[in-house]
């Protein structure tokens, strides 16, 4: 395999798709909240993305097979007649951080494959790395075109998350959930990047969640969130384990306390 490839497993015909990325992350949030999206709509895969930009390795699954890293692409009919359908992808990995061109070829692939079908609006999910969490996660939102704010905003309303519009000039969104939009607003297409905040350092349904529940408020959609419910109670779990573990840990290596010199006169 020289370059990334897509194979077709079906061709739906789809009406006016709206492409929504989650791929491994920061917390694995933009996977998290992609592939609870694809579970809950019950979408078909019809498409899988293969690269040599992938890591070097293949994934052993059940009954000892071996498969190579892969990126896959669903697709959701929106039953209401005047809504709009879905192109979703998650997957296994992005390319490696350091492999500027390996990224800008993939996400170029990417956009190859969903412009066929029609696609003229992004969203990007994802997670937002921060030293400490206060509270519920808030969700960091930019958009490809300044006149885009207003619009998000007014789908937005109501949401039960709190929304950040970006102002951090100079800050960057890596990987795909960047490049999508960038290189997309060059082809006409427009769109909007979600981060949840995460720490980062574990798997966040819980940042998950807030993304994903502003996402299904731009799309116009429910679904239900118990199962990241459950999984944000077990991280939780975890993160409270790991911080008594840390703290113990810290406890240990904390030089004992001298007594005081005894500072009697005889």
């Amino acid at each position: 395999m020289k370059e990334t490839m897509i194979y077709l497993l079906e061709r739906p015909n789809l009406r006016d798709p709206v492409f929504v990325e989650g791929l491994p992350g920061i917390g694995l949030v933009g996977k998290l909240a992609a592939d609870h999206l694809i579970q809950e709509l019950n979408a078909v895969k019809f498409a899988e993305l293969y690269s040599p930009h992938f890591m070097h390795q293949v994934l052993i699954k059940k009954n000892s097979v071996v498969e190579l890293m892969k990126n896959e692409f669903y697709y959701w009919k929106n039953p209401n007649e005047k809504g709009r359908d879905l192109i979703i992808i998650t997957g296994d990995q992005q390319v490696p951080p350091t492999d500027s061109p390996g990224h800008y070829e993939v996400v170029g692939k990417m956009l190859d494959f969903v412009q066929e079908f029609g696609v003229r609006e992004i969203i990007t999910m994802g997670g937002y790395q921060v030293p400490e969490l206060q509270g519920e996660p808030k969700v960091l939102a930019a958009v490809t075109h300044e006149g885009l704010i207003e619009h998000y905003k007014a789908k937005l309303e109501g949401c039960q998350v709190e929304v950040i519009w970006r102002e951090d000039e100079g800050g960057a969104i890596v990987g795909a959930a960047g490049l999508l939009l960038g290189m997309g607003k060059l082809r006409s297409m427009y769109g909007i990047s979600l981060l949840g905040e995460s720490l980062g350092y574990i798997v966040d349904p819980k940042a998950a969640k807030v993304v994903l529940s502003a996402v299904t408020k731009i799309l116009g959609i429910e679904i239900n969130m118990s199962a990241l419910d459950e999984r944000a109670k077990e991280t939780e779990e975890i993160l409270r384990k790991v911080q008594e573990m840390q703290r113990a840990m810290l406890e240990q290596s904390m030089p004992p306390q001298q007594e005081e010199e005894d500072r009697g006169y005889l």
